[in-house]
């Protein structure tokens, strides 16, 4: 296994945690803050040294498997390559698959010694490369060029729900004592595999104090709340979450016939005359979409996420993992492809959308055909930060969700049924205390 690097303070070595309200990581003991860049660059030597540890091990590896020293040339590696090509295809594996394997086994075997950490690692803070079209799929291109590099993946650990299936993901350090969706408190450890890295995040700009002020402030005004809910709601328990979402680029095409109609009506002495000008209208175009958001949880439920949205994407930089300590990250369970519809229903509804508007000009107008279609041109994973709070109340669950870049907050409230008869008397007895002394002094005088 390759060594790893966590994120220490470079003054006390004790632990950071990133602190969205001033954009740093911030020292839990000495309170020293530094910018995810300085970070990695106080890590780069260690992180090279790790890599190059790894690249060599994979040499040696390489070298045991096929019995020719490292560096043996094209030929053995290509013997070797094969060799894993065919025993995978006959383990059942797909063409793609044996593939996959035997380019990993050439990689393993040509991977150049000296090769530092900011060349060779495709984590690096500082940009986000294209994701170039390999294929002609661009999503088969995408899944191809987005795997996590072994240093990163082995600072990252797995966790996941029993109760409601969650996969959460954090650094070395960060612990992970309840799940935030559904409130359970045996999470277990698990597996980082089949997971693509992030390109994007948006960093926490608000911070755990700010969540709870929005939480308590929510509460606020609300007088059918159970006086208990509050008190026993465990309100410093909210965590913060990123939250995985897919965002799709490309070009949206359509094309459709309609009819147009004008009508005329007039009338003489004896009769109404009405006149209908029927036209045949052909339209099409295309749209630029960038950036197209999908969410790729189920667990998080998709009216939070409406209630909580929009996000400011221009605040969007290229993911680094020193971004990520203090925080769990929901490990996506729709991947790109399965999310592909929705991005493209979303698109094409758009395109059909706009292109009907253009049809205009008559009294009438009816669709006869839309076609339309998309083309994506790029594909990004990209980590949405989201303050969670799970409670239950009374064998009900209860969840709160913040927006952890702006504050805008939604959540589930009960209701005390005693309060609202309470308040349905004080409302309308004083009415109807008032509506029957009318009556006696009006009515019971006169009898």
């Amino acid at each position: 296994m390759a060594e790893t690097t966590t994120y220490q303070c470079p003054n006390c070595n004790g632990r950071l945690s990133f602190d969205g309200s001033v954009g740093k990581l911030r020292c839990e003991f000495c309170d020293s803050t530094f910018t995810p860049q300085e970070v990695e660059a106080l890590f780069a030597a260690k992180q090279e040294k790790a890599d190059s540890q790894a690249a060599k091990d994979r040499r040696e590896e390489f070298a045991a498997e096929t019995g020719s020293a490292p560096g043996a040339g094209a030929q053995s590696a290509t013997a070797a390559a094969t060799a894993v090509y065919n025993q995978a295809l006959k383990e059942g594996k797909s063409v793609e698959e044996a593939t996959a394997a035997a380019q990993a086994v050439i990689d393993g075997a040509t991977a150049a010694p000296n090769v530092s950490a900011a060349e060779a690692s495709t984590s690096t803070a500082t940009q986000v490369k294209p994701h170039v079209v390999l294929t002609g799929d661009p999503i088969q291109d995408y899944i191809a060029q987005s795997k996590w590099n072994d240093a990163d993946a082995d600072s990252m650990r797995a966790y996941n729900c029993p109760a409601c299936g969650a996969q959460l993901m954090v650094d070395q350090v960060t612990a992970v004592t309840s799940c935030p969706y559904c409130g359970n408190n045996a999470v277990v450890p698990g597996q980082l595999s089949d997971v693509l890295k992030p390109d994007y995040v948006i960093p926490f700009k608000l911070n755990k104090e700010e969540a709870v002020s929005a939480l308590k402030r929510y509460y606020q005004g609300k007088p059918l709340l159970p006086n208990d809910f509050t008190a026993n709601n465990h309100i410093e328990e909210i965590q913060g979450v990123y939250v995985p979402f897919w965002l799709y680029s490309g070009t949206g095409l359509a094309e459709g016939s309609f009819e147009g109609r004008n009508t005329r009506t007039w009338s003489d002495r004896d009769n109404i005359y009405t006149e209908t000008d029927h036209y045949q209208l052909y339209r099409e175009g295309n749209m630029q979409f960038r950036r197209v958001p999908v969410d790729g949880s189920t667990k998080m439920p998709d009216a939070h996420m409406d209630a909580i949205e929009p996000y400011d994407y221009s605040e969007m930089v290229p993911f680094s993992i020193s971004y990520l300590p203090g925080f769990l990250t929901d490990r996506y369970d729709l991947d790109v492809e399965q999310c592909d519809g929705r991005a493209r229903k979303r698109v094409k509804n758009t395109c059909e959308e706009v292109l009907a508007d253009t049809a205009n000009g008559y009294m009438e107008t009816h669709v006869r055909r839309i076609d339309s279609n998309v083309k994506w041109t790029d594909i990004s994973y990209a980590l949405l930060p989201v303050w969670m709070l799970h409670t239950r109340w009374n064998g009900q669950d209860y969840l709160f969700a913040m927006n952890g870049q702006t504050g805008k907050f939604i959540g589930d409230l009960p209701i005390d049924s005693g309060k609202v008869r309470m308040r349905f008397l004080l409302t309308f007895l004083p009415v109807f205390i008032v509506v029957a002394l009318i009556i006696f002094f009006v009515f019971g005088f006169g009898m």
